[in-house]
């Protein structure tokens, strides 16, 4: 076996685009020689989470309805954020205000992960939200029927286990937090 290497972008091109998705089609030559002519990637923007978390020591989650699971699920606050316009931490607090109305000054870069990096172009970056506390009304998406609800965080371990908590980025950026906390 070889060592492993980047891929050499012979051709690159966007088959599909809307406001949802974009599809690029690349056609690529491999490290060892082979090439392939039509490898998809789905393009998407970044991603921030937070895990907001107030001083009596309770995350405040989202439940919502995923269309793509098809069922409601049990996360974090978070989305897209344009990096363009605004740094990571920006659209986590965004978000969070969006999604929960919390807010915090004390936002901590947990770091960055990748979904799904063999078809998907994006990350995410987890910020943990201390000290968090109400400070707006929600503003959801239109696409978004949220429901907000206090967590004591030692409580999540059971979440994961009971299966009550399935989204990857959610079981991730918990664990990187109880991490952080542990220190």
């Amino acid at each position: 076996m070889s060592k492993p290497g980047p891929w050499e972008i012979l051709k690159s091109e966007i088959v599909f685009h809307n406001k949802w998705v974009t599809i690029q089609k690349d056609a690529v030559k491999l490290p060892n020689g082979v090439l392939i002519d039509d490898y998809y990637l789905n393009v998407r923007p970044e991603v921030v989470i937070a895990l907001p978390i107030t001083k009596e020591g309770k995350a405040i989650m989202v439940r919502q309805y995923k269309h793509g699971g098809k069922e409601i699920f049990l996360e974090f606050p978070g989305g897209v954020f344009d990096a363009a316009n605004e740094t990571p931490a920006e659209g986590a607090l965004r978000e969070m205000r969006e999604e929960t109305g919390y807010y915090s000054d004390e936002m901590v870069y947990l770091g960055k992960v990748f979904d799904d990096p063999t078809k998907d172009t994006n990350c995410i970056h987890f910020f943990l939200a201390k000290n968090a506390f109400r400070k707006f009304d929600p503003e959801p998406d239109i696409t978004e029927n949220i429901e907000i609800i206090e967590v004591p965080f030692n409580d999540i371990p059971e979440l994961i286990k009971t299966n009550k908590m399935q989204v990857c980025g959610a079981i991730a950026i918990y664990s990187m937090a109880a991490m952080h906390l542990r220190k």
